[in-house]
């Protein structure tokens, strides 16, 4: 192929792809590349469809295949080039650079990655003849992805070093009277070179600039703003000495910003500033700033510690502000964790027994503050009564009149923090009013059959009785109740239990709390069985929770019901009172509620391969001598659950009195699919399956080859009701549902007799959560009962607890607050009687959220409970005529 020939196609190929570019097949006609001065000006190219060039040695770098093109220099007055590229289709090029004449060309240098552009050749050339013509070949690495590319030439201007280039022409810097930069000096490291200093901080010094200033306070900042060039990495230190004899560095940054204490007023020190990188030629500029900060705060030390005001209530509606910014440390010694070298004290003279320290409202350069607490003097505080790190802590066992030390620092070690906070110092409420055996709380026993009647009790501010404890745990937030036995058994069940701990304690007495005697019952599981009762004779139930660390704000309600001999028939929470399944195609689903009992007859406890905590029973009738039950899936949970089937012994009462296992114990304890073979067992005879949440946990499962009756068809949540000025307001709540076609709403004036009052369509089968609502405008004053009734689609009926009100002249407080759990949003409707009532949202340490004033009227109120962290708080109502109502809320 002649020149010609080939000059043309490459031409037509350029006009074809873009007509702006430039450049040649072949050295000979190579267009010229203008070298620009101090810069470097991109010019576009294309190698679409360039061919390899004769006659010219292969380069020997960047995987050289072809496709190359040309361009042509001419060496500036300085003898020195450079040639960058940058990427466009091409993301990943090559070049090399020639001397000679476009027949006889010969390689000065190949370069394949050396541009900051990504995987482009970038070519340095010194000691070039001015005037001579190069020839420059790029093409793209490995010749498969050609395309358009830019390419500059530049005569590179070497600037003079910075005036500042030594230590001893260090450039004197503004000293700011605040943190705010009002005044600046401007640097650059362009052109600077390595000084004679030793360099004892990180980073490479080979282009550091110097800065001088007079201290005029005993600590200062140094910042650089405004940083931009080649590189914003940079590196400053500062010294106290001379630039012959600097020492070791006050301070060595990486980050662009330090804080310098121990300084002397009048004083100079110097401050060295370069490029973290070894690489040369960097261009960054920037601003210097000395600033100084304020004065140390008048509560520094504990000599200055400020008053703070103690709060008659856990509310905090006087809360002490407080900074730790320019804080020092202090000389007494920390006792506790983090650093405490920005402390600052606060001081308050105790009224209770019992007090709560809250930091409240954190903003600044951390939010990770930490407190302690001392009843000493500044002079001989001794140990600290709390190390807390939470910014919530309790104060136990503190004399009244006497003052305390509250200390607050940052758990940091870094210098120069500026959190700002506010202390609060609250007060636990009062003891219960069954805070002592002598004031135990009546607790109704629920006849045998019917749905639990409640008591609602809390161990919030509880103290340790004079009774010994001879259970396990600490009683020392122990509450007390009392019940007349009806029957020889009851059962015993805690539930609904929120707030600090979940694990409570209780056990119960037969004898008056002057005399109680050994505990008949000692549980530290929240159900247990009482037997051997007298009818009539009054028993002491004790609650408290297992841990002794004080504090503790648990809620919970207490049920307290008659039982058979067998424990309390109930869906098929109990072994004697099981769903019935039948063998067939079809499946029947079901969950490890955690409705469901520990029900543990006879053997069973011994014989099982797990722990037992929500057990459920199903009977079958076996078919043949192997029967199989697949679990195609369990959901819902995070363990799993466990099941074995068994063959069961009864006596006279139907009572299960003994168990052989006729299967695998199924025990994965993991939320999977699984199957439990029963074998050996005799065709016609009745056997059980027994099946239970791993650790207690609730899951949804799904049995195939099984139909079933009597499964609980529903996970009631909730089931609350209040009396409004012209009717009661019924609201329950469901997790999930299984079939269930309806609920009827049951009432009663007597807790005894009830009669069917509405009916409300349920949702069939759902995993979500479902709420409900019904009014009763045919009411009366005194007490009301009301129970749900659940009516599934194949006319099964299952009995929900009983709830009861009083109906007083006009109710005031909360109707509801829905959904509860809530992810974010809550919505409340409350009835006050006067403006200027509250409602308050508090956590559980008693620390005020959200607190809205109302008007004396029916509200509906929307809160947004995004901002705050997973767990429980408590909803407060309160109004001038003294009452008070707490609804608990759980945020998700």
């Amino acid at each position: 192929m002649n020149f010609y020939y080939k000059y043309c196609l490459a031409l037509l190929g350029l006009l074809l792809t873009n007509t702006s570019f430039s450049q040649s097949d072949d050295p000979c006609g190579a267009p010229a590349l203008t070298v620009n001065t101090g810069s470097c000006s991109f010019t576009t190219g294309s190698n679409a469809t360039a061919t390899a060039t004769s006659g010219v040695t292969a380069p020997g770098c960047a995987s050289y295949s072809g496709g190359d093109v040309w361009y042509t220099i001419t060496v500036p007055a300085s003898g020195s080039v450079d040639i960058n590229t940058n990427t466009g289709v091409i993301t990943d090029g090559g070049m090399a650079v020639y001397s000679g004449t476009c027949g006889s060309l010969s390689l000065i240098e190949c370069d394949d990655d050396d541009s900051p552009n990504g995987l482009m050749p970038f070519i340095s050339l010194t000691g070039q003849t001015p005037g001579a013509t190069l020839w420059i070949r790029f093409w793209e690495y490995g010749n498969d992805n050609n395309g358009t590319f830019d390419i500059c030439a530049e005569d590179p201007v070497v600037l003079p070093p910075p005036a500042n280039d030594e230590c001893a022409t260090a450039t004197s810097a503004p000293v700011n009277p605040d943190l705010n930069c009002g005044s600046t000096v401007s640097g650059t490291i362009e052109s600077s070179t390595a000084s004679s200093q030793a360099n004892g901080c990180g980073g490479t010094a080979d282009d550091d600039v110097w800065y001088s200033f007079v201290a005029t306070s005993t600590a200062h900042t140094v910042d650089l703003t405004n940083v931009t060039g080649s590189t914003t990495d940079l590196y400053h230190s500062v010294y106290s000495g001379t630039c012959g004899s600097l020492g070791t560095a006050l301070v060595c940054s990486d980050p662009n910003s330090s804080s310098i204490g121990g300084l002397t007023p009048g004083n100079t020190y110097y401050v060295r500033v370069y490029s973290w990188t070894s690489t040369t030629g960097q261009t960054t500029t920037f601003d210097l700033c000395i600033g100084t900060p304020p004065p140390p705060p008048a509560n520094d030390e504990c000599s200055g510690a400020i008053t703070a005001t103690v709060n008659p209530d856990n509310l905090c509606g006087s809360v002490t502000p407080g900074t730790i910014a320019s804080a020092t440390t202090s000389a007494q010694t920390n006792g506790c964790g983090g650093t405490a070298d920005d402390d600052v004290w606060f001081s308050f003279v105790a009224t209770n027994t019992s007090h709560y320290i809250d930091l409240l409202n954190i903003t600044g350069s951390t939010t990770d503050l930490y407190h302690s607490v001392y009843s000493g003097t500044c002079g001989s505080l001794g140990t600290a009564l709390v190390c807390s790190d939470p910014n919530s802590s309790t104060l136990t066992g503190l004399t009244p009149g006497n003052t305390y030390y509250v200390r607050v620092y940052s758990w940091t070690s870094t210098t120069g923090q500026t959190s700002s906070f506010d202390l609060c110092i609250g007060t636990p409420p009062p003891p219960p009013a069954n805070d002592d055996c002598n004031n135990a709380i009546t607790a109704p026993v629920t006849p045998l059959g019917s749905g639990c009647v409640n008591t609602t009790g809390t161990i919030a501010s509880a103290t340790a009785s004079s009774q010994t404890n001879d259970c396990s745990g600490t009683a020392d937030d122990d509450v007390w109740y009392e019940f007349t036995a009806t029957s020889t058994a009851v059962n015993i069940s805690l539930s609904n239990i929120t707030g600090s701990t979940t694990d409570l304690y209780h056990s119960v007495y037969q004898s008056n709390c002057g005399s109680l005697g050994t505990a008949i019952v000692c549980s530290d599981p929240n159900t247990s069985s009482v037997t051997g009762l007298t009818i009539g004779q009054t028993y002491l139930v004790r609650i408290f929770s297992y841990t002794s660390t004080a504090g503790q704000t648990t809620t919970f309600d207490l049920c307290i019901q008659e039982t058979g001999p067998c424990g309390t028939p109930s869906n098929q929470d109990y072994c004697n009172a099981p769903a019935i399944l039948t063998q067939g195609a079809g499946t029947f689903s079901s969950n490890t509620s955690g409705t469901y009992s520990s029900d543990t007859p006879a053997n069973l406890s011994s014989l099982f391969c797990g722990s037992i905590e929500n057990n459920s029973w199903y009977e079958f009738v076996a078919s043949g001598t192997t029967e199989t039950f697949n679990f195609s899936s369990v959901t819902g949970c995070s363990s799993g659950i466990q099941a074995e089937v068994y063959e069961v012994t009864e006596d006279v009462n139907g009572c299960c009195t003994n168990f052989t296992s006729m299967s695998n114990c199924w025990n994965p304890a993991t939320a999977t699919s699984g199957t439990v073979t029963a074998t050996g067992l005799t065709p016609g005879n009745n056997y059980i399956l027994m099946v239970d949440g791993f650790g207690g946990d609730v899951c949804d499962f799904t049995v195939t080859g099984w139909t079933a009756v009597g499964i609980l068809p529903i996970e009631l949540i909730s089931f609350n009701g209040v009396t409004l000025s012209n009717s009661n307001s019924l609201k329950w709540s469901t997790a999930s549902e299984r079939e269930n076609d309806h609920f009827n709403i049951l009432r009663s004036f007597d807790g005894v007799n009830f009669e069917k009052i509405g009916k409300q369509k349920g949702a069939g089968t759902t995993l979500s959560e479902s709420h409900y609502e019904f009014i009763d405008t045919d009411i009366r004053t005194g007490d009301v009962y009301y129970q749900l009734e659940q009516v599934d689609y194949n006319g099964t009926a299952t009995s929900s607890e009983i709830i009861s009100l009083q109906r007083d002249a006009k109710f005031s407080g909360v109707v509801t607050a829905y959904p509860n759990p809530t992810n974010s949003n809550l919505t409340i409707e409350v009835q006050s009687n006067k403006k200027g009532e509250l409602l308050i949202l508090t956590d559980l340490n008693g620390s005020t959220l959200i607190k809205k004033e109302l008007d004396g009227s029916f509200q509906k109120i929307d809160l947004d409970l995004s901002q705050y962290a997973s767990g429980l708080y408590l909803l407060q109502y309160k109004g001038f005529n003294g009452r008070q109502s707490v609804t608990k809320i759980t945020k998700n």
